[in-house]
């Protein structure tokens, strides 16, 4: 009994003392951990910001690279370089304005929207496939899922605007639809001229890539299925 009695006070006096000669310590280990705390929080806050910021200086670049004519003599030829300009997408029911370049790389998806350079080029047959960050580097495609059966698109590149229209639900999902990110086949060629549009999601996250389709109702100079 009376061994227990002293282990709970040699225990209590411990505990005294500790608390006496730690607590300047501990107070500033809290401290320190606060401050990392508001560090870490501020940065991820500022890190969005700063990737809009590249995008819009590279976007303004992009802008006026759009309407020179080298550009426009690249498309025509079917022969767009890597990194370079080849149309300003346009989606007015989500507010989207981006300039497109060429090839669905990292490095050039800071940049805006990215098409995919094994796709179709506008004006080609099948499906024009182009990627877009969801929430850094611009967010062009951050309302993608917003989307609704009808809603327009517009491609406006250097040799006039081929406007896309959303369709319904197909292939017995919706419009858009959500796949597996490895699930290539979403930018295969298809049967009818259309656009693809890639993101990721959910929003903040790459565990699932978000999909939409469009297919082509008028190119530049006609109407399709007009008289």
């Amino acid at each position: 009994m009376r061994s227990r009695t002293i282990a709970r006070t040699d225990e209590g006096s411990a505990h005294k003392s500790m608390s006496a000669s730690t607590k300047r310590a501990l107070v500033r280990i809290m401290a320190i951990v606060a401050a990392g705390l508001l560090l870490t929080g501020a940065g991820l806050l500022a890190f969005p910001y700063y990737t809009d910021q590249v995008t819009n200086q590279a976007q303004r670049q992009l802008s006026e690279e759009l309407e020179t004519i080298t550009v426009k003599e690249d498309f025509e030829a079917r022969q767009v370089p890597m990194g370079a300009p080849m149309a300003r997408l346009k989606i007015p029911a989500i507010g989207l304005d981006t300039v497109v370049v060429q090839g669905a790389t990292l490095e050039n998806l800071k940049s805006g929207a990215a098409h995919y350079e094994q796709t179709a080029l506008p004006g080609e047959p099948g499906n024009v496939a182009i990627a877009g960050h969801r929430t850094t580097y611009g967010k062009p495609f951050h309302d993608l899922d917003r989307l609704e059966s009808g809603d327009q698109a517009i491609l406006d590149t250097p040799s006039g605007p081929y406007v896309y229209e959303m369709v319904g639900p197909f292939d017995g999902h919706p419009n858009p639809w959500r796949v597996e990110p490895g699930a290539m086949e979403v930018i295969d060629p298809t049967p009818d001229d259309s656009m693809t549009l890639t993101t990721c999601h959910p929003k903040g996250s790459a565990r699932e890539r978000l999909i939409a389709r469009f297919i082509l109702i008028e190119s530049p100079g006609e109407t399709l299925g007009s008289s």
